[in-house]
């Protein structure tokens, strides 16, 4: 057992409690929990004290001691406790607290307005008038009793201190009354004024007045009011010489905008105006709380254990309630009451949907699940059993131990740090995929989260140049959604995720910076929720931000422009972006007030928000090489080039090499010498990581998926990277491309040989020959040992044989795709009267496995190579024959091959067939 599984113990004996005694926690000490799990002492004592170092367990320290569940504690006090250690379980029971502990909200949505409201009320000598504005039924009146309680709590009013409460809308047709009412009378002062009678402000002297509807209040009672609140003195009505005083707290609320009803001079009296959001702004959190708060009342005053049906539960907590709580409170009442009389006297209350009101039964069976969730349970004596929410609860437990589960993996050697990435995301991906995250927070605020997310990635990109995918702001949403719903602390320590951090950050230090600045932009920015990362929180930003920056495939070299005056380098780089079309280079202005310093401290923050091993070009228009060079030298992991005397014609030339991949050492000498400048060439230490490229002349979709055969073959410690290139770039450039300066190129594999000299290159043909195993060795021999080669040759060949193969690659029956291919390729050899060698035909059941998925998911492939006018006035017999050949499978399933796709099978027959001119 683990401390974990001690916990767990705990928290299930807890469940069955009914109060806190010695005697009902029979099962909270040490020798207990030893006998039951059969454990010695030491070590069972030994795993408490972890946990309640860890904040897990409160101690009671009695004899024998007591250790009780954190939080199933607080949920059975339906309050915070404010101690560790007590003394005695009477100590605990009696703990002073805060009236506002137990309200829904008073950590998250009305924490400013207690918080408001505090102030007022102790601010000396006998507090500040207070204004609660809000809609109807958000709970203004209920606070302000809550805040009287609170007054007598901490001695700012006498125990038996009034509380009245006066309604405006009440007199709101009869001024004189409402003043009569407000200020009292005296006996004569009008018809029926028969004798003296106190107003509302000397019954509630040396209390709380609480008025009510105040924009109801005619401006003569304002001016009234504002006068008694400057001076503390009043007259009745009638009363024409003596002064009357009283020592009172007032305290306002209104449905209204302040502003269109209440004088300018009577708001100013009022300093603290505080709004109560509505129902929907409170969130799907403290939605939830209401739920269970009002049927728990119900259950309670029926006596009666309440089931309540998962749909109904689900519509309630996404229906929005105009009249705020008051509604929702009247609502769950009248389900209840259905419920009781349909069923009548048994013991088990069964709510469902079709406890409605007609006029919302309708609509909730719209969105009704078929697929049911177990019931929620609500007991008479409070206790609740929602299977749905507490699984929210370990929901961020589980996926702790699946990182730390991967990450102890990767420390002891038994997978590589990129494996370490993709299996960690996967963990994340498929736990996220198991919530619902319609209920995680409200529409309202999921709008304000997807506003500020868009936001935050807008001014990473302006000011940083890092583009944030749209997947990965999706789950950042989701993710950003579980951490705002999240209630309770982990029991995961945060030194074993600290640990896994700083071995992270020493692999994509860029990365856990990009984390950082994401993570403080939110806080600056968010109006929504009470965020709070751990170090796993941490963690799962570095997985998710790394994986999504290595799907993008991009291996491009950084461009930064220096330049002497206010915005020169800012105007060259902007000028130079938008030729080229895309962000290539980032502007650093020197003025020339500011040392070379502080342009090295700011070069070094952009950097370090950025993949450097592909490589750093830097423009700069005068000197300061050997600088940079010191600066940036244990700063970078690629190679830095620097070019002098930049124009923004050398910028545009480098730009477009940048974007065309060529290699860096390559740009610096053929541009500087084309434009007059010099250039300097600095190599880091580190030694390169292998690399095998995957290039297929059909494209980069069948590369990514022999990229994924190889990869499930290869051994998850191996240091070797498989990296994507486009098979005609490749070919035209050959070394001169980015990847060959940021990796040590092992060899090729593909379904064409780009002919890069000196470089090994494997045929998928020749891996599923006779011979694959020494086509394996030739290019894995130096990283591999015989006994990972042989198994990787067999694991490939199994893969890729030819059924295998098909499958893999494309989404239609292997049988009926390998069916219609071998027809096609019969056709075709008839009609341009040859034979297919298996080279070829092993590449054409590759590439039309790949092109039918592409075709029959409308994903259409460019290329960019193709001039369509001149393919199609040169090549006529063999579109013709082509298309021919795929008539049938057009016909079957209602789609057309594009002529970029007829083009990419003339490439792969003019390379493997010698002579071959159709």
């Amino acid at each position: 057992m683990n401390k974990i599984d001690y916990l767990l113990f705990l928290e299930k004996y807890f469940e069955a409690i009914t109060e806190l005694t010695e005697t009902s926690c029979f099962f909270a000490t040490t020798q207990f929990v030893s006998d039951k799990t059969n454990k010695k002492t030491n070590i069972v004592n030994h795993h408490l004290n972890n946990l309640f170092k860890e904040d897990q367990l409160i101690k009671i320290n009695s004899k024998p001691v007591y250790y009780l569940p954190k939080k199933s504690l607080e949920t059975f006090l339906a309050r915070k406790v404010e101690k560790s250690v007590y003394e005695s379980f009477k100590e605990l029971t009696e703990e002073s607290r805060d009236v506002f502990d137990q309200l829904i909200g008073s950590q998250y949505s009305l924490n400013h307005v207690i918080k408001q409201g505090k102030i007022a009320l102790s601010y000396p000598p006998k507090g500040m008038p207070f204004l609660l504005t809000g809609p109807t039924g958000s709970g203004k009146t209920f606070l302000v009793k809550q805040f009287y309680e609170y007054a007598k709590s901490n001695q700012m009013v006498p125990n038996d201190a009034p509380l009245i409460t006066f309604n405006c809308a009440e007199y709101a047709d009869n001024p004189e009354l409402l003043s009569s009412k407000l200020f009292g009378y005296r006996k004569g002062s009008f018809t029926g004024a028969e004798s003296d009678r106190k107003g509302l402000l000397e019954l509630s002297d040396k209390g709380i007045l609480f008025i009510d509807e105040v924009h109801r209040l005619t401006p003569e009672n304002q001016e009234k009011l504002f006068y008694f609140i400057d001076e503390g003195k009043y007259k009745p009505i009638g009363e024409n010489e003596e002064w009357h005083y009283s020592d009172v707290r007032l305290m306002f609320a209104t449905t209204e905008s302040v502003d269109d009803y209440l004088l300018e001079t009577f708001i100013r009296r009022i300093p603290i105006v505080s709004q109560v959001p509505s129902l929907e702004e409170r969130g799907t959190r403290e939605k939830r709380d209401f739920l269970y708060y009002f049927f728990k009342k119900e259950a309670g005053l029926l006596n009666k254990q309440i089931l309540i049906e998962d749909s109904l539960f689900r519509f309630l907590l996404a229906f929005n309630f105009s009249g705020n709580v008051g509604e929702l409170q009247n609502l769950i009442k009248y389900i209840c009451g259905n419920s009781y009389v349909r069923q009548g006297g048994i013991e088990t209350l069964n709510v469902s949907v079709g406890d409605l009101p007609e006029k919302l039964k309708k609509e909730a069976f719209k969105s009704i699940d078929f697929n049911q969730k177990p019931p929620i349970e609500i007991s008479p004596n409070g206790k609740i059993v929602d299977s749905s929410y507490q699984s929210m609860s370990v929901f961020f437990e589980s996926i702790y131990a699946d990182l730390n589960e991967v990450g102890c993996q990767y420390q002891e050697n038994e997978i590589s740090f990129y494996h370490w990435i993709n299996d960690s995301f996967e963990r994340i991906e498929s736990q996220f995929k198991l919530i619902d995250n319609r209920f995680l927070i409200d529409k309202y605020q999921k709008v304000k989260l997807q506003t500020i997310i868009e936001e935050i990635c807008r001014v990473m990109f302006e000011t940083h140049q890092i583009e944030v995918h749209q997947e990965t702001k999706e789950i950042l949403l989701t993710f950003l959604e579980l951490l705002i719903s999240r209630e309770t602390k982990t029991i995961y320590p945060d030194e074993v995720a600290s640990s896994y951090n700083v071995l992270f950050s020493e692999k994509l230090e860029y990365v856990k910076n990009t984390v950082e600045l994401f993570v403080f932009l939110f806080r600056e920015m968010t109006t929504v929720g009470n965020v709070v990362l751990n170090e796993w929180d941490y963690l799962m930003l570095h997985m998710i931000f790394s994986y999504y920056g290595r799907l993008k495939n991009k291996e491009q070299i950084n461009g930064v422009i220096i330049c002497h005056g206010k915005s020169t380098a800012t105007s060259i780089a902007e000028t130079t972006n938008t030729m080229i079309g895309q962000k290539v280079y980032q502007g650093i202005d020197m003025d020339l007030e500011v040392s070379f310093s502080e342009i090295i401290v700011k070069l070094q923050r952009y950097l370090s928000l950025h993949e450097t091993a592909n490589g750093t070009i830097i423009l700069i228009d005068i000197g300061h090489t050997q600088d940079l060079k010191k600066a940036l030298e244990t700063r970078v992991d690629g190679s830095i080039v620097i070019i002098n005397n930049v124009s923004t014609q050398l910028a545009l030339d480098v730009g477009f090499r940048i974007v065309n991949h060529e290699n860096i050492e390559v740009i610096g000498k053929e541009s500087s010498s084309q434009h007059f400048s010099s250039f300097s060439l600095f190599q880091p230490e580190k030694k390169k990581v292998p690399a095998l490229i995957i290039s297929c002349q059909s494209g980069i979709g069948t590369a990514k998926k022999l990229q994924e055969v190889i990869s499930a073959n290869l051994p998850r410690n191996t240091p070797i990277q498989l990296v994507l290139s486009d098979y005609s770039h490749l070919k035209r450039m050959k070394t001169n491309t980015t990847m060959f300066n940021r990796y040590e190129i092992i060899g090729i594999l593909g379904t064409a040989d780009p002919e890069v000299a000196g470089v090994k290159y494997i045929g998928i043909d020749d891996l599923v020959s006779e011979d694959g195993h020494q086509f394996v060795s030739e290019i894995f021999n130096d990283y591999l040992n015989y006994h990972e080669i042989q198994e990787l040759n067999n694991g490939v060949m199994k893969t890729l044989s030819l059924e295998n193969l098909v499958t893999m690659l494309s989404i239609l029956n292997p049988e009926k795709t390998i069916e219609l291919i071998s027809e096609m390729i019969v056709f075709w050899e008839k009609t341009f009267k040859i034979e297919i060698p298996n080279n070829l035909k092993t590449a054409l059941y590759i590439h039309i496995s790949c092109m039918i998925e592409r075709v029959i998911t409308r994903e259409y492939v460019k290329n960019q190579h193709l001039d369509q006018v001149e393919f199609e006035k040169n090549h006529g017999f063999f579109i013709e024959t082509i298309k021919n050949g795929l008539e049938k499978f057009e016909s079957v399933y209602h789609v057309e091959v594009d002529m970029g796709e007829i083009f990419y099978l003339h490439q792969l027959f003019q390379a493997n067939l010698i002579g071959f001119t159709f």
